[in-house]
């Protein structure tokens, strides 16, 4: 597992490298956005964590750059504590968000948690005669035979709603089931990926798949292929 860290301060830089080198994963380092850009040109990197007070290209301009092409899990590091800032970070493109300080042993639970959770899933659903297709060890769902592509906390929050399929599953469940007792966490993060997978699933049909259960949570609905 080969991970990024872009983060423009030295000492933390070196913390976090070294943290995750011990942990066994191999690290690439970069200071400032523009290497980091260069580095996606002949490297693959399962997860990507940054700094988003970072001088010339800012982290959110970094994520909103990346994400165009890049699936795999993006982690933001900020100072910012207020919900709307949090809010626009992920709706740039990051999965998640740590604040500082931080402590650097949570830094590698959550990734390892959520590698872990993406590793061991591994297997389909299909439903509505295969308008809907849910690959879990490729990380894809496929909506009348157009693949699409799904960021890794997209694919894990819709594996949440696949698991308890027709019927209802509270944000606080999602919340649990995807980040632990992470504090930092809120109910409308998981609004927030739920929009974007809507929107995804919407390009390509009109059935609804993902509904919303007011003042309980969501359901995702269909009828599953024998």
């Amino acid at each position: 597992m080969k991970i990024m860290i872009l983060e423009d301060n030295i000492e933390i830089n070196r913390i976090l490298s070294e943290s995750f080198q011990n942990e066994g994963y191999e690290v690439a380092s970069f200071y400032n956005a523009f290497d980091a850009i260069e580095a996606f040109k002949h490297d693959k990197f399962h997860c990507v964590l940054t700094d988003l007070m970072l001088p010339i290209m800012s982290g959110e301009q970094f994520i909103k750059k990346i994400r165009v092409d890049y699936y795999g899990l993006i982690i933001a590091i900020t100072a910012k504590v207020n919900d709307s800032d949090k809010l626009k970070v992920l709706e740039l493109g990051a999965d998640d968000y740590i604040t500082k300080p931080f402590n650097k042993r949570e830094v590698l639970l959550k990734v390892n948690n959520y590698i872990k959770k993406i590793t061991r899933s591994n297997h389909t659903t299909s439903l509505n005669g295969g308008e809907f297709i849910y690959d879990f060890h490729n990380n894809n769902l496929r909506i009348n035979k157009n693949e699409i592509i799904l960021t890794s906390i997209e694919y894990l929050t819709l594996g949440e709603l696949v698991k308890s399929l027709n019927k209802i599953i509270t944000r606080e469940s999602i919340l649990q089931n995807i980040y632990y007792d992470d504090v930092d966490v809120f109910d409308r993060v998981i609004d927030g990926h739920i929009k974007k997978l809507r929107k995804k699933i919407k390009e390509h049909t009109a059935t609804e798949y993902i509904k919303t259960v007011y003042g309980m949570g969501y359901k995702l609905v269909g009828v599953v292929d024998e």
